[in-house]
C-alpha cells in the first residue's frame, strides 16, 4: 500500500489556533489504513469544532506527518496497519518529538498488549466500536493529561471469595466519592463529571485525590482499574 502523506481535513490547518483566534484547537492525527473508518472518524472529530484533524494511512506516513507537520496533541494509532510492528512501533511513535499523546486505536487489542503499550508511554486505548458521540469526551480526557481506557479494559470482577475486601472499600468511600468514581470508570472527563454531579472541576479533583488515597492507588486510571477489580462500579 502506498503511504499517504498528511492530509488535513480542516481548512484552518497552519496555526492550531482558532475559533475566534483565542481558543486553541487540539490537533489530532488519525492514523488508520482503512479509508472509510479513518475518514468517518476524522469527520466526527472535526464537527465539534474543538479539534483540527489530519490523517495518515501507514506508520511511515504517521511519522512523516509528525516530523513535518507536528506538533500534534493526540495521535490515534491503529495497531493493525500493515507496517506496524506491535508495541515497538507504538514506543517509537511515543518517543517522537511532536507526537503528543499517543492513543491506540483498534478494533481488537489484547489487554496485555494495551498494558505493554501503556508501560511504554501510550496514553490509552480507544476501540473502533466506541460510540462516535463519545469520542470527543475521550479525546478531551487524554488532552487533559489522563489515560483513557474502556471499561472492558479496566479489570475483571473479583473472585467470589473476596467479599470482605469489597465491603471494606465500599465502606471507605462516601456516596459522592462513589458517584464520581463510577463516572470516572465510564470514561467521563472532570468537566462532565462536575456537570453531572452539580459540582465544580476543582471539587471533582478533590474527590479524586481522596478516592486515590482511600483505594491506595496513584491516579484516576489506577482507581478505575481498582474499582473494576473490586466490583465497586
Amino acid at each position: 500500500m502506498t503511504s499517504q502523506a498528511i492530509d488535513f481535513t480542516l481548512s484552518q490547518q497552519t496555526s492550531g489556533l482558532s475559533v475566534s483566534g483565542t481558543i486553541k484547537r487540539l490537533r489530532v492525527l488519525v492514523a488508520d489504513d482503512h479509508n472509510l473508518v479513518r475518514d468517518a472518524l476524522a469527520e466526527v472529530i472535526q464537527t465539534t469544532q474543538q479539534f483540527e484533524v489530519a490523517v495518515a494511512n501507514s506508520l511511515g506516513a504517521t511519522h512523516e506527518a509528525i516530523s513535518k507537520s507536528g506538533p500534534f496533541d493526540i495521535v490515534l494509532l491503529d495497531l493493525n496497519m500493515p507496517d506496524m510492528k506491535g508495541v515497538p512501533s507504538v514506543e517509537m511513535t511515543v518517543r517522537m518529538p511532536g507526537a503528543g499523546a499517543v492513543v491506540l486505536f483498534s478494533g481488537n487489542a489484547p489487554r496485555d498488549v494495551v498494558l505493554q503499550a501503556l508501560a511504554k508511554g501510550a496514553r490509552g486505548f480507544i476501540p473502533k466500536n466506541m460510540r462516535l458521540a463519545a469520542l470527543p469526551n475521550a479525546l478531551n480526557l487524554v488532552a487533559s493529561g489522563e489515560v483513557y481506557l474502556p471499561a472492558s479494559m479496566l479489570g475483571t470482577p473479583p473472585d467470589a471469595g473476596q467479599p470482605g475486601v469489597i465491603e471494606g472499600c465500599v465502606a471507605q468511600l462516601s456516596d459522592r466519592e462513589t458517584e464520581v468514581l463510577r463516572l470516572v470508570v465510564a470514561g467521563l472527563p472532570n468537566k462532565e463529571i462536575a456537570r453531572r454531579t452539580d459540582s465544580s472541576e476543582v471539587r471533582v479533583k478533590m474527590h479524586m485525590r481522596m478516592i486515590c488515597k482511600k483505594l491506595a492507588v496513584a491516579n484516576r486510571t489506577s482507581a478505575a482499574m481498582k474499582a473494576r477489580e473490586l466490583g465497586l462500579c
